[in-house]
């Protein structure tokens, strides 16, 4: 790690001055204890010998320096150390640990709350804090050190910034997984929604993609998942970049009709009449390709809204700047302290889980019941009530549009009830869908069977039992604090 080639760089420079002194002294004719004696003087300014040749002079200038400057990164050590076990104190203060380059603005951004873990621990322990966040470039490091440091995290919550490794994979309550390139598709479709479309009844839309790594992959899926706003609704995704690898552990796409994903084999160049055509493109490469697409686009093509990664954090944005041409995903906006936290979203998915287990499990009505029913999910079901909160977002902004004068939000919820218990019922078999599973009707007779991944609820609404229109019913109510229940 950086840490330790600077550590070992530093020790070097600190040595080289006793290397020098023994060595000129050596030359010059000096026994082995004088010289070694020697050159630990001069680290103190005591010349046992006087320079009697280059390398000894060099010795006694260098050497006072190694000492002051050894003095001073003690102290901002010691200063620091100090500085870390006060905000340690605070039950919100986060300890960071990692070599990201986003680990700055991550402390920047916590202000007193952000402690740089491991960078001033003497002991080589773990700093005492509320919260801890491990982001390394390298997410099996990232993963390496959580699985080492597992006992001493226990005090506190822990946050792991991973790229590849999905979330639901995992299995440890006590661990939360954030992932930069998802927070930057989540932001991107919060900001960059379509609730214009949804206002002016016009849902028949063309989005297309250009760069399908990481963060491509991220965008088309969280539009998938968020982009629900009518069981009616056409919206075409368009995809340039190599899909291979999202198509074959996608095997459900066509199940998400009347939406519809199109990948297209040949580059996006030879597809220009597909493009102008588009109503929004994104490119997403993760590369300086993005910069070079976006001038020829300009040049060549009549597309009218290009939204494009600014994986260059707004140094060319003014060179671009023109109607239609939005810039997205800066370092600034990556780091967002809300979405690696996720908050408010895991209140409501706790809140959203609670319902379920209170009705169906006997799970008590306590704070304390809520957060073990939520704890003991497995990886599956705890992000897909993540993902129901995560549109919330969505419903909010549809009730905010539908809601007439002197209505209060319930009341619009209630008079819209079925459209929001359907696109509910649509979101959550999306999740299913995206996640491989497929209807099916388990040999016990139970509504799901997790291993097979198949459920027997993953059906148009109309052919739910009034009995699971209900919960969807709920879960809408649930997210909007309307506590009594009301017949669908």
């Amino acid at each position: 790690m950086k840490t330790k080639r600077t550590s070992i760089l530093y020790t070097i420079l600190i040595c080289l001055p006793f290397l020098l002194g023994f060595i000129g002294n050596s030359i010059s004719g000096h026994g082995l204890l004088d010289s070694l004696y020697a050159a630990v003087c001069i680290y103190v300014m005591e010349l046992q010998i006087p320079p009697e040749n280059a390398l000894a002079e060099i010795a006694r200038w260098t050497a006072p320096l190694m000492t002051a400057s050894g003095v001073f990164i003690a102290f901002q050590k010691i200063r620091r150390l100090l500085s870390n076990r006060i905000r340690g104190n605070n039950p919100n203060s986060v300890a960071i640990y990692g070599d990201s380059a986003y680990i700055s603005t991550l402390i920047d951004k916590l202000g007193k709350l952000g402690i740089q873990g491991g960078m001033d621990d003497l002991s080589d322990g773990i700093d005492k804090a509320g919260r801890y966040v491990i982001l390394y470039k390298d997410e099996q490091e990232g993963l390496a050190f959580y699985e080492q440091h597992k006992k001493n995290f226990q005090q506190g919550k822990v946050y792991l910034g991973l790229e590849t490794i999905t979330p639901q994979s995992l299995q440890d309550s006590n661990l939360s997984i954030f992932n930069l390139k998802e927070n930057i598709a989540r932001m991107y479709w919060n900001q960059y929604d379509i609730a214009d479309a949804f206002a002016s009844g016009n849902l028949n839309l063309k989005i297309g993609i250009i760069g399908f790594d990481t963060l491509g992959q991220n965008i088309l899926t969280y539009g998938l998942l968020n982009n629900i706003y009518s069981p009616n609704q056409h919206i075409e995704y368009h995809i340039w970049g190599n899909s291979d690898e999202y198509q074959h552990t996608h095997m459900q796409l066509q199940e998400l009709s009347p939406d519809q994903v199109i990948f297209h084999d040949d580059i996006w160049s030879k597809d220009l009449t597909i493009i102008n055509d588009l109503d929004r493109l994104i490119l997403c490469d993760e590369s300086k390709h993005n910069l070079e697409y976006l001038s020829k686009l300009l040049t060549y093509s009549t597309c009218q809204t290009i939204h494009i990664h600014d994986y260059l954090d707004q140094t060319l944005q003014s060179l671009f700047n023109r109607e239609g041409v939005v810039f997205f995903g800066s370092a600034e906006d990556i780091v967002n302290i809300d979405q690696i936290f996720q908050e408010s979203m895991l209140a409501d998915a706790k809140a959203f889980n609670h319902y379920y287990a209170k009705k169906y499990q006997n799970c008590p009505d306590t704070e304390e019941a809520k957060e073990e029913a939520f704890r003991i999910l497995d990886g599956f079901t705890r992000y897909s009530n993540i993902a129901s909160a995560d549109y919330q977002k969505i419903r909010e902004k549809m009730i905010g549009i539908l809601k007439e004068d002197g209505e209060t939000v319930a009341d619009t919820v209630m008079r819209n009830k079925d459209l929001l218990s359907e696109l509910e019922h649509i979101r959550w078999c999306r999740y299913h869908y995206l996640n491989n599973w497929k209807y099916g009707v388990p040999s016990d007779g139970k509504a799901k069977d997790a291993r097979y991944k198949i459920h027997s609820n993953l059906v148009p609404f109309e052919e739910l039992s009034e009995e699971d229109q209900s919960k969807d019913l709920a879960a809408i109510c649930t997210m909007f604090g309307i506590e009594e229940e009301v017949e669908l």
